[in-house]
């Protein structure tokens, strides 16, 4: 099992080294630069002051020389300072990662409980109106995007009159304000999450069900209940542990737009802004931030295997 953990961290890091090149020169293609921004906003742009400002950043250089200077800061712990605001990188990705993993573990676990039990429900009443409304259900929710059902969502609230308190405030300073203002935010990202894992559940479950130890159980005078969720559940879990790490990846690219609608200053929200600034080292350190926690999750779920099913553990012992 150590074998196998460490040769899928090797695989993440070599993953996160493609990843810092890619965004490093794919941002560096984008027609205008942080320079433009900051001219238009002082009002003056002449071809003398942008080089000159651009030689004050050391966006003059080329790029190999840039991503070099870039990459050896973040070996060395230092992901360098905002062109925008002038604030420690490091200081801004610390600020806003707390809020997106809230946000996120919260729609993961919500979407988890929701998706696996609506899909353990659909297979028992197999054929049956609550099995057709659960399949329709899950079919518009995974159709239906995640703007337009946070706009609706706070439409909704609006229309019976209710308003997320603002500003936003941290779990620690204030936990019952900060619970209203990412509950509904979490749910929306949880819909998504909960319609596609209740489709695979649905369909694990029914090809478990009809296996040789299912039938054994019923036989050996198990209950109903514990034959589907102690027997069958944890043999179907397989291919929904697989799922339930590429969704948490989809959760945190979901953020940077459900933390814009609902002001939420997480991850997503500063990459947002970041992006219309060309703010390129803030961009590339969430960019990383994101990829590194996806990685760290599909480890995770890739040693879960074992939990689960205890011949992965031995073929990989």
């Amino acid at each position: 099992m150590l074998t196998f953990a460490l040769r899928r961290a090797i695989l993440g890091l070599l993953v996160l080294a493609t990843v810092a090149v890619l965004v490093f020169v794919a941002f560096r293609f984008v027609p205008g630069d942080i320079v433009n921004r900051q001219l238009e906003e002082a009002g003056a742009v002449t071809p003398a002051l942008l080089a000159e400002k651009r030689a004050q950043l050391g966006l003059d250089e080329p790029l190999p020389v840039q991503f070099y200077n870039w990459i050896s800061g973040v070996a060395a712990g230092d992901l360098g300072k905002s062109l925008w605001s002038g604030r420690m990188v490091s200081d801004q990705i610390g600020a806003a990662l707390a809020p997106t993993l809230q946000l996120s573990v919260l729609a993961i676990l919500i979407g988890g409980i929701l998706g696996i039990g609506a899909g353990v429900a659909a297979a028992l009443w197999r054929g049956t109106p609550v099995d057709m409304v659960l399949r329709v259900a899950s079919t518009v929710f995974l159709a239906v995007p995640q703007l337009w059902l946070g706009l609706l969502t706070l439409t909704a609230l609006a229309a019976i009159g209710y308003f997320i308190p603002l500003p936003y405030r941290g779990f620690t300073a204030a936990p019952l304000l900060n619970l209203q203002q990412v509950v509904f935010p979490a749910a929306v990202l949880a819909l998504g999450v909960a319609a596609a894992l209740s489709r695979l559940t649905r369909s694990a479950m029914l090809e478990v069900v009809g296996a040789d130890f299912i039938r054994a159980a019923h036989a050996r005078g198990v209950s109903p209940s514990g034959v589907y969720l102690r027997h069958g559940l944890k043999n179907a879990l397989i291919p929904v542990l697989t799922l339930l790490g590429t969704q948490f990846g989809n959760l945190l690219s979901g953020t940077v737009i459900i933390e814009r609608i609902f002001n939420i200053p997480g991850l997503g929200n500063l990459l947002f802004e970041s992006v219309a600034n060309r703010d390129y080292p803030v961009i590339q350190a969430a960019v990383l931030t994101y990829g590194l926690i996806t990685i760290l999750v599909n480890l995770a779920v890739d040693l879960s295997y074992g939990l689960v099913d205890p011949r992965i553990r031995e073929a990989r012992a």
